[in-house]
């Protein structure tokens, strides 16, 4: 399983195929200081899956264990995937990664990006 270590950014996924599983990624997150993981044990996450842009259709909305999971909470590591691609065909699918913190209400987005489906040719 790939890992991908972030403090905040924009990850694009390519060459997805139309109708498969979207193999989990696993993302580390840090803070600001970049080597010293993020502690998510206060955090709820959630993910959504829009065509056509950030406010586009929704086609997706991931929490945990249902698209989300969490490998080590207090170490900053979630994975997202494992969820079908059977969404509006080929194209660009935008998605974001949303936390809110239990204890003050605080939501952060720190990651963000662009599945790029391609078509299939079995069905």
């Amino acid at each position: 399983m790939a890992s991908i270590s972030i403090k905040y950014g924009e990850v694009n996924f390519t060459n997805q195929i139309d109708g498969d599983t979207f193999t989990p990624k696993r993302f580390n997150f840090f803070e600001d200081d970049g080597t010293t993981p993020l502690d998510l044990s206060d955090v709820t996450p959630k993910a959504q899956v829009r065509k056509s842009g950030w406010n586009g259709k929704l086609y997706e909305t991931a929490i945990i264990g249902d698209g989300l999971e969490w490998v080590d909470q207090s170490q900053g590591q979630l994975n997202f995937g494992g969820f079908l691609t059977s969404w509006d065909g080929a194209g660009d699918y935008y998605y974001d990664i949303q936390f809110t913190y239990a204890s003050t209400g605080y939501v952060r987005t720190y990651i963000r990006g662009k599945i790029t489906i391609i078509d299939d040719v079995t069905e």
